[in-house]
């Protein structure tokens, strides 16, 4: 067996193993949830037995109100954080063991959410060895927990897209430190060359309520730019050749959020003079 089939073999054992952690790693994030989520409590049982009347309360004199505050101190705010399941830290050092002793060398690895996950860019670009590192439902701190992975697959090229899921949960100047926070860490990982992809616009919500909201999303991948700039990075437009008036375009999606294969095509030519 020459050097060239052996790499095919071992890269095909990689891609069979992978796709199998991937499922198992969110299958095990899933239960870990329900596990943690809270339990309904019994309802109270009615004493059948009547009460005694209740005793007339004494009448309290009005409590004095608060002093406002000094002008010029904002109140303080609290802000929503993403929890991270212990055992997903296990699970993670698992997968990199696994791959590490695969001694995979891929060209190009795509790291993101759902919107990632489900591309088949192995398809568009058969003469290249493309390791996908998505997970379905993942946000940017989620991810940031994977990015030593990088380290394992030894890539040439790495594409990122991420974010859409965060911003349902913080507003968007913690998204975009946490966004920062990443691309920092993953450039620690290695000497390759570094993609930032815009997040994709969405459907317009017949709830009139859009989350993130059009202008939410064209802010936060104007960071994105202005972070690629500052990362030595190289930034791709992918959202204003799927979106129209704000909003996605119909043939480009397949629920409002998720891309049809329509979309993917045109994904795969905007990176086309990048990959190859």
């Amino acid at each position: 067996m020459n050097n060239n089939q052996s790499k095919s073999n071992r890269f095909l054992i990689f891609c069979i193993v992978l796709s199998i952690l991937i499922t198992a790693i969110t299958t095990m994030i899933e239960r870990d949830k329900k596990q943690v989520e809270p339990q309904p409590e019994p309802e109270p049982v009615v004493d059948t037995v009547p009460a005694p009347a209740p005793e007339p309360e004494p009448v309290q004199e009005p409590e004095p109100e608060p002093e406002p505050e000094p002008a010029g101190e904002p109140a303080e705010t609290v802000e929503e954080t993403e929890y991270v399941f212990p055992a997903q830290v296990h699970y993670i050092a698992g997968w990199d063991k696994t791959l590490d002793q695969l001694n995979i060398d891929c060209d190009v690895v795509f790291m993101g959410d759902s919107i990632t996950y489900k591309s088949s860019f192995e398809v568009e670009f058969p003469d290249l060895d493309i390791c996908n590192l998505s997970v379905c439902s993942d946000t940017i701190k989620g991810l940031s927990y994977r990015v030593g992975t990088l380290e394992t697959v030894k890539p040439e090229k790495v594409f990122l897209m991420i974010g859409i899921n965060s911003l349902h949960n913080n507003n968007l100047d913690v998204c975009v430190e946490d966004y920062k926070n990443l691309v920092n860490d993953i450039r620690s990982k290695g000497d390759f060359e570094l993609y930032l992809m815009s997040i994709t616009p969405m459907a317009k919500n017949e709830s009139g309520t859009d989350d993130p909201s059009p202008e939410i999303t064209v802010s936060f991948n104007s960071k994105i730019a202005e972070i690629a700039a500052e990362y030595n990075a190289t930034y791709v437009d992918l959202y204003s050749k799927l979106v129209d008036s704000g909003y996605i375009k119909p043939e480009y999606t397949t629920d409002g959020l998720h891309l049809s294969s329509d979309a993917y095509d045109v994904w795969a030519d905007c990176i086309r003079s990048y990959v190859e």
